[in-house]
């Protein structure tokens, strides 16, 4: 039986939006611990921005009474020829719904989720392996779907509206829409995200520098990747492959070949990379823009 670890759980928590299914356990027959009961669901770590102090802080999940009412996890002392708690009795699945509060570690302030764990197979089904599957409901304050601030500083207006597009069609799993609008905003970007890659200090950003000049002229964006592909500094090498260069990747081939979970998957790695290039960018940018004002000052106070 595999389960999913407390930190995915946590960022399942803070992250996912309304409706998403995660596949929280796969092959389930017998056991605890398992997301089908709420006890499961008790005392687990999250980080989430606290609506009171407004940044972000821990915060631990605490369950609205039902712990006491349901004290006993459905395997202890139960007879497996008979339907578990929490299996409904006409289909023999299970159907769990768990409202959640998150207590603030720091402000004792609460929010709220309501959670709801289903299973692919019914109870009569388990020797062939169950997959219990979680959703998020509701939630209060709700699901945020504004892009990060420094992507809405970088983005054009146009591509923030499409960043909010695929975070709002990610909400709802449409797999294809999603990332549809993540390739639509690579297309847009790339061209600037490399000239602002060009404008850093490191070893061979000449030749990306010229080969930047030269796609000016003929748009062979291709070649530009390559030369891209050869010089990377220190920190992107650091990732064993070109962030730079797969971004780009994604704009071949056609996104109808993948199915509505393919394309999930592929359209939330998109946003992982296109947040660290543009956050990697833009902080080496700054950090060179002040050293060069720091360099000028120093020299201006020592003539």
């Amino acid at each position: 039986m595999t389960i999913i670890s407390d930190s995915q759980f946590a960022d399942f928590l803070t992250n996912s939006p309304l409706y998403f299914k995660l596949k929280a356990v796969q092959n389930f027959k017998n056991g605890e611990g398992n997301y089908s009961h709420f006890l499961d669901f008790e005392n687990k770590a999250f980080k989430f921005r606290c609506p009171v102090e407004e940044e972000v802080q821990t915060f631990r999940t605490k369950l609205t009474g039902h712990a006491g009412m349901y004290g006993r996890r459905i395997y202890q002392d139960h007879d497996m020829d008979e339907l578990p708690m929490f299996f409904d009795n006409k289909t023999f699945k299970l159907d769990l719904i768990v409202h959640i509060h998150g207590i603030c570690q720091s402000c004792k302030k609460n929010i709220e989720f309501l959670l709801k764990a289903t299973s692919d197979k019914s109870w009569e089904e388990r020797d062939s392996g169950i997959t219990i599957l979680l959703q998020k409901i509701g939630q209060f304050p709700g699901y945020d779907i504004e892009p990060e601030q420094i992507l809405q500083k970088y983005l054009t207006a146009e591509d923030v509206s499409n960043y909010k597009k695929a975070l709002t069609t990610l909400s709802v799993n449409y797999g294809i829409g999603a990332y549809a609008y993540f390739r639509r905003i690579i297309e847009n970007e790339i061209k600037r995200i490399i000239k602002d890659f060009s404008e850093l200090e490191f070893d061979g950003v000449e030749n990306v520098r010229q080969a930047y000049r030269n796609f000016e002229s003929d748009h062979q964006m291709a070649k530009l990747i390559d030369v891209v592909n050869k010089y990377l500094p220190n920190s992107f090498k650091d990732l064993g492959d070109n962030p730079i260069r797969l971004l780009y990747e994604q704009l071949s081939g056609g996104i109808h070949q993948f199915s509505e979970e393919e394309c999930i998957e592929k359209a939330k790695f998109i946003d992982v990379l296109l947040k660290y290039v543009i956050k990697k960018v833009n902080e080496e940018k700054y950090q060179i823009k002040e050293v060069r004002e720091a360099m000028l000052k120093l020299r201006g106070n020592g003539s």
